[in-house]
């Protein structure tokens, strides 16, 4: 009997442990179920804003080509709509210039001497994080020496490294300080052994969008080999307007925030486009199509474009911009088929063509081959395997990383492990093989 009791209370025990697991386990199940789901609204509700905002773009536009003003009218337009409202940088730096703002005694923010030094940034860093502001001189001073620096740079950056070295690279902050503070945590500060690759996407939709440039431009300043700022579709004043950096940084200054912003617009667009590392792995915010060569793009004037959505106007044909034959019909040089729509991760014009080609920063890999218009995002283009194994052959590169899009899992491999997609991806070359490592971090 003793036996038979003990056995009852055994099956009594397997039955509740069992019926827990299972009740646990559909508790679980719905909790992804939701998770998924709630990923999938907020995917929809993005790319819905984005085509939104095309359209109303096209539709001003529309307007604009369409619409003969008169010469007072025609005045007021250029006057708002011109992209440089002072055309030669000396000009433009007395505009920005800092010395005329007075620091009071009263401020108790972090005070910065320039050239900034890494125990000034480091200051920096943990005065920000304890919500501190950093007053409008410094912030003018930073964002001036930064713009001075970013000048200077490639279009792509090319980085080399040793058995010794590692190049942590970042995705998308997007006005998060948390993130980039536990990304320091985990991994470090930058040094000269501790490279980073900030792909872009650094402001919008967060509080912090301002405090991230800030950090970033200050370490970029003390460590311009070894900090690498790639540029995103939200590194854009349009975009700006509508995804909250715009509205951040007039809140946050109310005296001296539109000439901030007027700077910090001025460096999106002289940010680098991509970063090539050890001539091996591409990194590039949006992504690729079948028009895509570096070796045009590092010919563009990158300044020149400081919207995806207002790039320059093209110029009409003129004498000396001839076009040539190539397989027995005329062709601009260095530019795609002209009666095939083409879309592609940058923009660019080239000095030898009248011919624009738009290349948003905003295309989306596929499974599929070819390269189709990305009509969900409303810009930008889809493209397959083919695409990334004829991109990537041609300039003998290994790798394609990219940010732009959030994975439920923080990162996907896709195209025969050729494109990577991340929120924090640490890359470590040694001794001639490549090692990736997911740093564990994942929002949504």
């Amino acid at each position: 009997s003793t036996c038979v009791s003990l056995a009852v209370k055994t099956t009594k025990a397997i039955r509740s442990a069992v019926l827990i697991q299972r009740w646990y386990r559909q508790y679980v199940a719905r909790l992804e179920m939701r998770r998924r789901c709630t990923w999938n609204i907020f995917q929809s509700i993005e790319y819905a804003g984005e085509q939104d905002q095309i359209k109303l773009y096209k539709f001003f536009s529309y307007l604009m080509d369409h619409f003969t003003p008169t010469s007072k009218e025609s005045d007021l337009i250029s006057h708002l709509f011109r992209e440089n409202d002072i055309c030669r940088d000396i000009e433009w730096e007395r505009y920005f210039c800092y010395r005329s703002i007075d620091v009071p005694d009263t401020y108790a923010g972090p005070h910065l001497t320039f050239p900034l030094t890494f125990c000034g940034v480091s200051r920096l860093v943990e005065a920000l994080k304890h919500k501190h502001q950093l007053h409008a001189r410094y912030v003018l001073q930073l964002l001036g020496e930064t713009w001075r620096l970013l000048r200077m740079l490639p279009n792509i950056t090319h980085v080399t490294t040793n058995h010794a070295k590692e190049i942590t690279i970042c995705g998308d902050l997007h006005g998060h300080l948390e993130d980039l503070l536990l990304i320091f945590y985990k991994n470090g500060l930058p040094a000269s052994e501790r490279a980073y690759v900030f792909n872009g996407d650094f402001v919008d939709r967060g509080k912090n969008s301002l405090e991230i440039l800030l950090i970033l431009f200050g370490f970029l300043l003390v460590y311009p080999n070894d900090v690498h700022l790639n540029r995103g579709n939200h590194e854009d004043h349009m975009v700006n307007l509508r995804y909250g950096f715009t509205k951040e940084v007039l809140g946050k200054y109310r005296v001296h925030g539109k000439k901030i912003l007027k700077l910090i617009h001025k460096i999106f667009s002289w940010l680098p486009l991509a970063t090539v590392i050890d001539h091996k792995v591409l990194v590039v915010h949006g992504g690729i199509s079948d028009t895509t060569d570096l070796d045009t793009i590092v010919k563009v004037d990158r300044h020149k474009y400081v919207s995806v959505l207002r790039p320059p106007k093209s110029r009409k044909h003129s004498a000396h911009n001839k076009p040539h034959v190539s397989n027995g019909r005329t062709k601009n040089a260095l530019e795609p088929d002209v009666g095939r729509k083409r879309v592609n991760s940058l923009t660019y014009c080239h000095p030898n063509t009248s011919q624009r080609q738009d290349i948003p920063r905003r295309s989306d890999p596929m499974s599929q081959n070819g390269c189709i218009p990305n009509e969900v995002r409303g810009g930008g283009c889809y493209w397959g395997p083919d695409v990334t194994e004829k991109v990537l052959s041609r300039h003998k590169l290994h790798l394609l990383i990219r940010s732009h899009e959030c994975k439920q899992e923080g990162y996907e491999f896709c195209h025969n492990h050729k494109v990577n997609y991340y929120i924090v991806l640490q890359v470590t070359f040694g001794l001639g093989k490549t090692q990736l490592q997911v740093v564990c971090i994942s929002r949504f």
